[in-house]
């Protein structure tokens, strides 16, 4: 009978699961976060590793490391024995680490991963102040390896930032790359152009290595009033390269004109962001010479003359017109004034006057010879219908342009009253 329970007894334990040989070992999990101190948890995910490995046992349990979104990394190590464990994390891109630990449940463990030091670079921001377009920094490859390293400027700054000297201009979404070679140092120029408006612009270049985001480097632009205006300069010489002292040079942008130096230099400030800008250099001993149009987009350009001698020269018998004072209502008749002109020559001299080209446009009631040709002399004459004008000062400079006898300047003034 004993016997006959035994049995009884044995096979219940066998079908309930009861049998304590047959029992299945309890186990438990450990998860957590991986944080990279920087914020860039993205670099943590290629060639992360993580296992736990039983101190008793010597039994190592791998894990798995994933995303949950741009700026979350987690892991897990599953189904492992109650006991005493020692957590080991690894990568390409960061120091290792190790956490000793005892699991007798289920455990949460968050960790903070210091990263390699992958690069090194001697500036901790690039500024640009107003006016300031270029900035250069140096970057060294501290693996014993040769890399491909990318710069990515953000979104913020990626239409200012025109180049960056050192490396290749791929796109607009792959920036600039190129390769360093284990220990190289490279020395590398942003360039920039400020932004059409007063602003204050902080972005960041984005430093990939081997294809992974690796750090940013901050990149702020100020934009003030001052960037808004440029500069013109430029020299004027002769046909032999020589600079031209006091040749007059207009400038289209500023309506202004100014005298070259002893260099043959000149300048015009304060010229509107985005302009189109055009010189002219005149002489009474040198031809006409007008550039192309230029688009301003700097905070400086230069816009360089030659000119030709000319074969030809005029005495002008007065210097300005100067119709003085009169009243638009009780004017009678038109007043005119003549300007006698004289060739050192005897050869036909081509002619114009323009009124448009320095001042502005031409007053209403005035009227002038405004081209033909002469031999030896001309009288230039110019006439005023004040009965069609208006009341106030007048003044503008007339241009007496020839093809082979040089450029003169003609100031002309009158004061009209009621």
């Amino acid at each position: 009978m004993i016997r006959r329970i035994a049995a009884i007894l044995a096979a219940l334990a066998v079908f309930s699961g009861c049998n304590p040989s047959a029992r299945k070992e309890e186990t438990f999990c450990i998860t957590g976060r991986i944080i990279d101190p920087d914020g860039c948890l993205g670099r943590s995910i290629d060639g992360m590793r993580v296992s736990a490995t039983d101190k008793s046992a010597g039994k190592t349990y791998a894990g798995t490391v994933g995303t949950e979104d741009e700026v979350t990394c987690r892991y897990s190590v599953e189904n492992l024995p109650s006991g005493d464990y020692v957590l080991s994390f690894s990568s390409p891109y960061y120091e290792p680490a190790e956490y000793p630990l005892s699991l007798r449940a289920d455990k949460t463990l968050d960790v903070t991963m210091k990263p390699l030091s992958l690069f090194s670079l001697d500036v901790a921001e690039l500024r640009f102040a107003s006016r300031v377009t270029t900035r250069e920094f140096t970057i060294t490859n501290l693996m014993d390896k040769s890399v491909y390293l990318s710069l990515l400027p953000d979104d913020t700054v990626a239409l200012l930032v025109r180049n960056i000297s050192g490396l290749q201009r791929m796109n607009q979404v792959l920036g600039w790359q190129g390769r360093l070679e284990a220990g190289e140092t490279r020395v590398l120029t942003v360039e920039i152009q400020h932004d059409g408006k007063e602003s204050l612009l902080e972005g960041s270049l984005v430093v990939e290595i081997d294809g992974m985001r690796l750090s940013s480097l901050p990149l702020v632009i100020e934009t003030t009033s001052r960037d808004l205006y440029g500069n013109l300069v430029g020299r004027v010489t002769d046909g032999q390269g020589h600079p031209l002292k006091d040749i007059s040079v207009y400038c289209n942008c500023t309506d202004t004109v100014v005298l070259t130096d002893e260099d043959g230099r000149y300048s015009f400030d304060d010229l509107p962001y985005l302009s189109q800008v055009r010189v002219i250099a005149f002489s009474e001993f040198y031809q006409w010479k007008e550039s192309e149009f230029k688009n301003y987009v700097r905070d400086e350009i230069e816009i360089d003359l030659s000119l030709e001698r000319c074969r030809n020269h005029l005495v002008l018998g007065r210097q300005e017109i100067d119709f003085g004072t009169g009243s638009v209502s009780r004017s009678t008749a038109p007043v005119s004034a003549e300007i006698d002109v004289t060739a050192e020559t005897d050869d036909p001299v081509q002619f114009s006057v323009l009124t448009k080209v320095i001042g502005g446009e031409t007053y209403p009631g005035l009227n002038f010879v405004a081209n033909g040709q002469f031999q030896s002399s001309l009288k230039l004459w110019f006439q005023l219908d004040r009965s069609i004008g208006q009341v106030g000062d007048f003044r503008f400079t007339a241009v007496l342009k020839t093809d082979s006898a040089g450029t003169y300047l003609i100031p002309v003034r009158f004061s009209n009253t009621e």
